[in-house]
């Protein structure tokens, strides 16, 4: 990038360099064209100053956009195309959510589709995929703590201790946030720094099936570090001409519109629309 600046200043410079040996030359050579050679100085430092500050005003406008931007990247590893399974199908979710996380700034206005073998299916956002249904009246930290921790259990078909701190990341609670309704729960056992679900817990993910989940076609906003679930509905698509993609678009605080793409080889780009 310095190098590129250097030349850029090179090719300003020399003209500028050029004209102002010519009109010493000339103003020496030919002292009848003084008046001329004032007239056309001053044009030239007028358009010299026009550049400079429309040049200024340029870099400051790529400054702002470059805090404002926010990047927005998929995570987690996805075997191939073929394997994808996160879907809702007879009001029942399937396999795991597509995770996105927001890397760099507010992100707004998320929207989304994904193409798999030439079908168009728009992709439905939810911070936590829950349910409205779970027995007992559980507190919402309480529901979202099972869910995550459940979610790893059917994964790896093992009741294994979770970190705290990496569940309440992935569940977007802050540190210091209240989470005084885990504590007693019958549900999740707190060992240490980690949870663990009981055996009541898990009979509880296992007996009690969601039926209606929460999610919306479009995500108002996220903050940085967090992360966003995505799923699609089978059967629900259109036939596209694409290549197996996931593409979202978003925007920062001021409107810009921006993009990621993920490609069918898993390579994922971002850019400015």
């Amino acid at each position: 990038m310095k190098n590129k600046w250097k030349n850029i200043n090179l090719k300003i410079d020399t003209p500028i360099i050029f004209f102002g040996v010519f009109i010493v030359v000339c103003g020496f050579g030919f002292p009848e064209f003084s008046s001329q050679l004032n007239l056309f100085v001053l044009s030239a430092t007028l358009a010299v100053l026009v550049y400079y500050a429309y040049d200024t005003h340029r870099i400051a406008n790529q400054t702002v956009e470059g805090n404002l931007r926010p990047l927005i990247l998929r995570s987690g590893f996805i075997e191939s195309w073929d394997k994808l399974g996160f879907s809702i199908n007879n009001s029942r979710l399937e396999g795991r959510p597509i995770e996105f996380s927001i890397e760099k700034n507010i992100a707004k206005d998320i929207n989304g589709h994904i193409v798999i073998n030439k079908k168009k299916y728009q992709l439905l956002f939810a911070n936590q995929i829950s349910s409205k249904n779970v027995k007992d009246n559980l507190s919402d930290v309480e529901q979202h703590i099972l869910f995550e921790l459940y979610k790893c259990y059917k994964t790896k078909h093992e009741n294994k201790p979770q970190k705290i701190d990496s569940v309440y990341k992935h569940i977007g609670i802050k540190e210091g946030g209240y989470v005084g309704t885990v504590i007693d729960s019958k549900y999740i056992q707190t060992l240490s720094d980690e949870f663990l679900l009981t055996p009541e817990g898990v009979r509880l993910m296992d007996s009690d099936k969601p039926t209606e989940y929460m999610y919306m076609t479009s995500w108002g906003w996220m903050n940085k570090g967090t992360v966003i679930n995505a799923i699609f509905t089978i059967g629900q698509f259109e036939e596209s001409s694409e290549e197996n993609n996931i593409y979202l678009t978003y925007c920062d605080m001021e409107g810009n519109k921006y993009f990621t793409k993920e490609n069918e080889n898993f390579s994922q780009t971002s850019g400015k629309l």
